[in-house]
């Protein structure tokens, strides 16, 4: 299982840096301490937000979400993967942020927001997808089952509550983005590996 992990790793690594490809041009410029601070704040409000939602489903509605099925951690809200998932799609949001600023359009934060959460959806469907082919399981599980357990319209709302939150904490973290990067990554990391 191991093995397949990394091999999956691997194979999400090549998706996300294609993508970040795409969404490139010969005059965008990548800045690395930028991209640090987006991975290590994507690895750390990801896990913890996906506690808090989970945690949030059950005491609100008596049922979770989803339940993670490969390395799960916090009673399967959250995974030690999902550490390293959310770092992907942080590196990812870099790029898709500087694209949109890039853009000749007003409302760009509103953009970024709804972007966010709609694609959050596919890349889930895509993560569980391939995962299954991988794995031979879903990385999580979504209980609800409108979407064939591999993600659930009912996550729609918290994807756009936290892109919003991401725009605010961006432009502050952008102010220090290897202190933030750096700190993010660090209680991440006790979140997910030591507690």
């Amino acid at each position: 299982m191991l093995t397949n992990l990394i091999i999956f790793f691997f194979y999400l690594v090549a998706v996300v840096y294609c993508a970040g490809f795409a969404l490139t041009n010969s005059s965008t410029q990548v800045r690395a301490k930028e991209v640090y601070m987006y991975s290590g704040t994507l690895a750390l409000i990801g896990c913890i937000s996906e506690v808090a939602i989970n945690s949030f489903c059950r005491a609100a509605f008596d049922s979770s979400l989803w339940v993670y099925q490969v390395t799960p951690i916090h009673h399967g809200d959250t995974s030690i993967f999902a550490f390293f998932q959310w770092s992907l799609y942080g590196y990812h949001l870099y790029f898709v942020h500087q694209k949109i600023q890039s853009l000749d359009v007003k409302y760009k934060e509103y953009i970024f927001t709804v972007f966010l959460a709609v694609e959050a959806l596919l890349l889930e469907i895509l993560v569980n997808v391939s995962s299954n082919f991988f794995l031979n399981t879903f990385i999580f599980y979504y209980l609800p089952g409108d979407m064939g357990h591999l993600t659930t319209v009912f996550v729609f709302p918290f994807y756009l509550l936290g892109g919003a939150i991401l725009i605010g904490i961006f432009s502050r973290f952008l102010k220090d983005p290897m202190f933030f990067g750096t700190l993010s990554f660090s209680v991440a990391f006790i979140f997910v590996f030591l507690s």
